[in-house]
């Protein structure tokens, strides 16, 4: 199976990564950590270059290139691999019970991620519908879409997928999700060991990753989790680099901050505050001609690897995007982004302040199993407070109508939020380590309140905009960290630890198990699995399981089954349209995706027109054609399948 081999290939990535950057100054966790961030900044350079040059297969001479290389840096650091190896025997055995919890955890993430089909909302419409264009195309630079999204979107944690999807087949897309993941637990840990003991270190960990939002996108296939593990990376390095001049830590700062930026344009608005605070922490400590005399020095080190930098920056995208749409990044088009006054920014962040109260899994639990919902008071308090005062500012809008201020956390990667850590720790150690912290406390303080503050600004609210926050709470760990340690240290009572500790546990668990999208369990205990995946899935076999629930009807297997091979498809459809499982499924046919006015204008160019959610009105067109499928009054969307024999 392709997708086994490519996995063991992403986690062989993974441990040279690791390698590379492993010396006896950084932790075990740092260098893991590190290496997985590494090890994608790898691949969506190969894949992007790949493309660029218009030969996407090139991608396999040279992944098999470095994997030689990782083997030959493996038998030069043999005593570096033994030492990890019994320093991660060692820290096991130490904390068996935590570690077991986690490992348990991780495994059946890893199992969910790899194995249970995708089914998030904006992939199916481009982020994964985009790299089965790509191929088509053998191009990154599309000019046929059903979304200005799918072209002119950054591409940097979207194009990792192609290593699956390169095989037509989508086991194993959620992996990168999963790593990322993964990293910033570890990540977390590392960071949190500068300012507190392993037991503290261990807590906010399982904090962090027990956020529900953050543990709900460790399984599904969009970027905004890339957003959090890159910022937890530029986080690492830029304090290793604080502490040791060095050109290597200085490199990764600037792959990390590319590689962010590529994941998805809101990490730009982490990366102006942060630089403007680490580069006044720079040259507070560091002195200019040292800097420079470092690069001149290491000159070659450094064009090495701030190569993938240029690839990653997305200049060659950008360019294109204002050749043809006069518009760099897509952004300026997009309705949800709209700067604003003061006014509307504040109310946004007091929207989200009421939308980050959540008591999950306990209101999840009250709601089901006690009908008492949470929600329902904290929407009824700011219509009472705010409301009258904020009303519809810097609302989003649907139907031209803007949208009413509601609260409906549901354990869903759409509808969740980061739980009772995220407003009862998160919040206050950021003001904590502003006022108590050193300079690199404050500076990530500064850097994750500006954060907040600029999205509040910037972005329309809208009930989906708990994704663009990941960053803010996922790289607070080391924040929480040092509030902690101040407590613990201030109460010297190890009952408030342990209960935090057991309270963490429980909340990561849960997570895990009741993702509504993708479930192991449900609420009730006489019926606990009757709403399990994997049984809903055959262990994942039936991979059109989410796309048929969506329709409610067999289009995409019918379209299988009705359309030629080497066939070519006109596609008409709306920006929303779930196209994903149409390329996906059908390899050998050229799908195009036009406007009907083109259409009409060259339809003789195709042998097949598919429609989805539009009803492409053929009325005035002079031409003999055939139904082939339609939708049934059953059917969730409108769409059909016409034939047009060529002369």
């Amino acid at each position: 199976m392709s997708f086994v081999v490519v996995t063991l290939e992403i986690f062989w990535f993974c441990f040279g990564g690791s390698l590379f950057v492993y010396n006896s100054s950084r932790r075990v966790s740092e260098a893991l950590s590190l290496g997985i961030i590494l090890a994608f900044i790898l691949f969506s350079t190969i894949f992007q270059v790949s493309f660029l040059l218009k030969i996407p297969a090139l991608s396999f001479a040279v992944e098999a290139l470095f994997c030689i290389l990782i083997l030959r840096l493996a038998f030069k650091k043999k005593a570096e691999i033994e030492l990890i190896i019994l320093t991660l025997k060692n820290f096991f055995f130490q904390h068996k019970i935590i570690c077991s919890i986690i490992a348990i955890c991780w495994i059946y993430l890893f199992f969910l991620a790899i194995i249970i089909p995708p089914s998030n909302w904006d992939s199916m419409t481009y982020h994964l519908s985009r790299i089965l264009l790509f191929q088509q195309e053998n191009s990154l630079l599309l000019e046929n879409v059903t979304t200005p999204r799918q072209a002119m979107f950054v591409m940097g944690s979207d194009i990792l997928t192609h290593a699956f999807l390169r095989f037509y087949s989508d086991y194993g897309v959620g992996l990168f999700s999963f790593l990322a993941y993964v990293s910033i637990g570890l990540g977390t840990y590392a960071l949190s060991r500068n300012f507190a003991s392993v037991n503290i270190s261990l807590i906010t960990t399982i904090i962090i990753m027990g956020m529900p939002e953050l543990c709900f996108q460790a399984t599904s296939t969009k970027n905004d989790i890339f957003t959090g593990a890159a910022a937890i990376f530029c986080l690492q390095v830029a304090y290793r680099f604080l502490q040791v001049l060095n050109i290597q830590d200085l490199s990764l700062l600037i792959l990390g901050t590319s590689f962010g930026a590529s994941a998805k344009s809101t990490f730009l608005v982490f990366l102006l505050p942060f630089s403007v605070c680490l580069l006044y922490l720079i040259l507070k400590k560091y002195k200019v001609v040292d800097i420079l005399n470092l690069l001149r020095t290491n000159w070659s080190y450094f064009v090495i690897l701030i190569f993938p930098s240029l690839i990653m920056s997305q200049f060659w995208l950008f360019f294109h995007n204002v050749a043809t749409q006069n518009d760099a990044t897509g952004l300026t088009k997009n309705n949800f982004v709209k700067p604003s006054k003061t006014k509307g920014m504040f109310a946004n962040l007091v929207r989200y302040l009421f939308q980050s109260f959540h008591l999950f899994p306990f209101d999840y639990i009250a709601k089901g199993r006690l009908n008492i919902n949470l929600d329902d008071h904290l929407e009824n308090l700011y219509k009472l407070l705010f409301e009258p005062f904020f009303e519809n500012i810097k609302m989003g809008y649907v139907n031209n109508r803007p949208y009413k201020f509601s609260i409906r956390l549901f354990p869903h990667e759409d509808f969740s939020w980061y739980g009772m850590s995220g407003f009862f720790l998160v919040l206050p150690s950021l003001f904590i380590s502003l006022i108590k912290g050193n300079n690199f406390l404050r500076a990530t303080s500064i850097s994750l309140i500006s954060f907040m503050l600029i999205v509040c600004y910037l972005v329309l609210w809208t009930p989906w905009n708990n994704r663009y926050f990941n960053l803010f709470f996922t790289a607070s760990g080391v924040c929480i960290a040092f509030l902690l340690t101040l407590i613990i240290n201030q109460k010297r009572n190890s009952v408030f630890q342990k209960s935090l500790l057991l309270l963490s546990i429980f909340i990561l668990i849960s997570s895990c198990v009741l993702n509504s999208s993708k479930p192991l369990g449900g609420l009730s205990i006489t019926e606990f699995f009757k709403p399990n995946i994997w049984a809903k899935t055959n262990f994942g076999q039936e991979r059109l399981y989410y796309a048929n629930g969506y329709y409610n009807d067999d289009r995409i297997t019918k379209f299988k089954t009705l359309v030629t091979n080497q066939s070519k498809v006109a596609l008409i459809a709306t920006d929303d349209s779930w196209i994903y499982h149409f390329y996906l499924t059908n390899p050998n046919v050229e799908i195009e995706p036009i406007t009907l006015p083109e259409f009409k204008e060259n339809y003789t160019a195709y042998d097949y027109l598919l429609c989805l959610d539009v009803q492409c009105d053929l009325t005035d067109l002079n031409a003999s054609y055939e139904i082939l499928w339609s939708n049934s009054n059953d059917s969730r969307k409108i769409g059909k399948l016409l034939s047009f024999p060529r002369n």
